[in-house]
């Protein structure tokens, strides 16, 4: 069986996929039936939630942009930080303010955390991997 190597420029334009997927679903924020079909919390107001979602299109356009280039390995460490952190602030709020959801709810956001620690995970081995194999390291 061939060896599955995860290049770091398909990492990030997987990850910017991701992200621009989830920032539709924030531009979203004011559309209330959406929200209540998976069970998630209306965002109020919801102008915040569609600012995160305007900075994630432009986050994803900048990974999709610079995977390839020299400036990716900057730009994966980012994402990974980035990945990191919300995976941990939406885990400690689901612990702390999760019990008001219902299941539905429950499992889509717990999901979503485990998808971005998933996510911070695999750009943190990719760059693991090219420290290590890139000359002069």
């Amino acid at each position: 069986m061939r060896d599955l190597r995860l290049s770091q420029a398909l990492v990030l334009r997987v990850d910017a996929l991701s992200n621009a997927a989830l920032a539709v679903f924030l531009l979203a924020a004011s559309w209330d039936r959406l929200y209540d079909f998976f069970g998630l919390p209306v965002p109020k107001p919801s102008f915040y939630a569609q600012l995160l979602g305007a900075a994630l299109v432009a986050f994803a356009v900048v990974e999709w942009a610079l995977a390839g280039s020299p400036a990716e390995r900057t730009v994966t460490l980012a994402a990974a930080v980035g990945s990191a952190i919300a995976a941990a602030v939406l885990a400690v709020w689901l612990l702390a303010e999760g019990a008001e959801l219902d299941t539905h709810g429950l499992v889509a956001l717990w999901s979503v955390a485990a998808f971005l620690a998933l996510a911070a995970a695999i750009h943190a081995v990719v760059l693991a991997r090219n420290r290590a194999t890139s000359p002069g390291s």
